[in-house]
């Protein structure tokens, strides 16, 4: 390929080559994970001894094949597509949402360049913004035909909304029979539209995009861990820039991120969505003990010192601590350390349905991001869970707890679950509750403390299959928050355990002591995800 030689596995299309090597070939209809359509004609390649061109994207390799993707023929050929794509394209670029993102604005300054040979009241008009669904708007005017999102509803989700209508000039997408497009997954046509003429109703209109960074990490919604990128505004640490960020530290949005073993390049729309968990309730700020607000500094000393003496007065066992399978898995490590094991994270039935699917692509019961992690780490012991923890706390054989609480960021957590979290805390003698939001249940405890929630934290969660994956700190938490395991490293700090508050250098220990884990750092995780491979089994020796 353009007078290099590389080796491809049979089948591979010369597209799936180019992306693989590094050359750039321009596309619109042609995606990985929705099939082949060879409509929009920009990913045009010469072949030696081919008489035409050849569309990359349905062209597979073969022995020997010499492929050219520079020369002026395929030049002027890309460029006549561009010229005939936005023959009656619409001039929506100062309002498009889509702007600073589009595609055809790339590929025109990238490959095209010309004038309009086509006056602007002569383009055809068609219909402008409308809703699809409840998720999705269309803007016919702006679609260049390329299919994906019909594709993306017919081979993907297999609901077969979006249908193409009409032949020739007069050829438009529209929904079936006005049947709403309100599947699962509608979103992710969003996502797969390379222009403006599907974009979201939740963050249309909302920012421009060069006002955003872009931060890879994974979903907290449910067990199946998708890989996403978070969108937020453009300083994640003080500051702000007038004029360009009016808001410091914000999600705008969510977008997935190809991971073949995850998630292949979708979201659901309940994860997708799931950032606006974090501004249904207000946010705790700064910490309490018995209703008046306290240091950090002051406080943390404080809680050692009253858990130490319940652990002298009544043993190590009168002192538990509950986390929550949203946790990371350092925080639940160093959480587990600090509470010399007596600790459990089941608040319900977690364990049963963290490999239950929900549907056939990616959603699955359990609506926790770590319970497999903290089951790797031994946090299902005779505890037995929030149900347990509260009857040993009724009975005084535990005194005193520290409860962490993240709240689902998909669904509501069951009524149940928080009637029990209000007993608990009723029965014990001193309690710490670590959560997110300033609940009204959480101001009984003793002390109350703020404490980071997903996108606001680094470190890793293991997902239902066992894929360890990094989640990273997009924004920073509110007030005196803090992540979970700076909160235990400090505990540990004053019980004499020097530890690191660096999430990589945690998960460097947790390597040395959980064997599943051995041999694993964040290099290896990397933005991908690894899953650990059991050590074989000892063979017994016949003798």
């Amino acid at each position: 390929m353009n007078g290099q030689v590389y080796e491809a596995e049979k089948g591979r299309s010369i597209i799936q080559l180019a992306d693989d090597v590094g050359v750039q070939i321009p596309r619109y209809c042609y995606h990985p994970d929705i099939g082949v359509e060879g409509s929009c004609r920009m990913c045009l390649v010469e072949v030696k001894g081919a008489p035409k061109l050849m569309p990359s994207c349905a062209a597979p390799i073969a022995d020997n094949m010499e492929i050219r993707t520079d020369t002026q023929r395929v030049r002027q050929a890309v460029r006549y597509a561009m010229e005939f794509l936005l023959l009656h394209h619409p001039i929506d670029c100062p309002v498009c949402d889509q702007s600073g993102e589009c595609w055809l604005q790339d590929y025109y300054m990238a490959h095209a360049g010309h004038d309009s040979r086509y006056p602007l009241g002569q383009k055809t008009r068609r219909k402008k913004a409308f809703d699809l669904g409840p998720q999705v708007k269309l803007d016919q005017e702006r679609c260049i035909l390329c299919t994906r999102c019909v594709r993306f509803t017919r081979n993907v989700t297999k609901t077969n909304e979006i249908q193409v209508f009409s032949r020739g000039h007069a050829s438009e997408i529209g929904i079936f029979e006005n049947r709403p497009l309100n599947n699962p997954y509608s979103m992710n046509v969003v996502d797969v539209c390379p222009v403006g003429a599907l974009t979201s109703g939740d963050f249309r209109f909302k920012v421009r995009v060069w006002f955003l960074k872009g931060t890879d990490s994974i979903c907290a919604g449910c067990s199946t861990g998708c890989n996403l990128r978070i969108d937020h505004s453009a300083r994640a640490i003080g500051g702000g820039i007038p004029g360009y960020t009016a808001t410091d530290g914000k999600i705008y949005r969510t977008v997935g991120r190809r991971n073949v073993e995850v998630n292949k390049s979708w979201l659901c729309d309940e994860g997708r969505l799931c950032f606006h968990t974090l501004e249904r309730w207000p946010r705790l700020r700064h910490a309490s003990m018995r209703g008046q607000r306290k240091s950090m500094a002051d406080l943390l000393p404080q809680i050692h010192e009253r858990f130490e003496s319940i652990r002298q007065q009544f043993g190590d066992d009168a002192v538990a601590a509950l986390g929550s399978a949203t946790n990371t898995n350092e925080a639940l490590f160093l959480m587990k350390k600090y509470f010399k094991g007596r600790v459990d994270f089941r608040l319900g039935k977690e364990v049963d349905l963290y490999q239950q699917r929900q549907d056939d692509l990616l959603r699955r019961w359990d609506k926790h991001s770590n319970t497999h992690g903290a089951l790797d780490l031994g946090l299902s012991g005779v505890l037995k869970g929030l149900h347990g923890l509260r009857e040993l706390s009724e009975t005084k054989q535990i005194r005193a707890m520290w409860i962490s609480f993240h709240p689902q960021l998909v669904g509501d957590d069951p009524l149940g679950i928080l009637d029990e979290l209000k007993r608990l805390i009723g029965a014990l003698e001193f309690s710490v509750v670590s959560t997110t939001h300033d609940f009204e249940w959480a101001r009984q405890a003793s002390v109350l403390l703020p404490m980071a929630a997903w996108a606001e934290e680094q470190g890793t969660y293991t997902n239902y299959a066992g894929r360890i994956q990094m989640t990273n700190r997009a924004i920073m938490p509110p007030g005196d928050a803090q992540p979970l395991h700076i909160y235990m490293a400090e505990l540990l700090e004053l019980s004499g355990v020097e530890v690191p508050l660096d999430p990589g250098a945690i998960f460097e220990w947790i390597s040395r002591e959980v064997p599943l884990y051995s041999g694993i750092g964040y290099d290896a995780i990397g933005l991908a995800g690894t899953t650990p491979v059991p050590a074989p089994a000892p063979q017994e020796v016949l003798r």
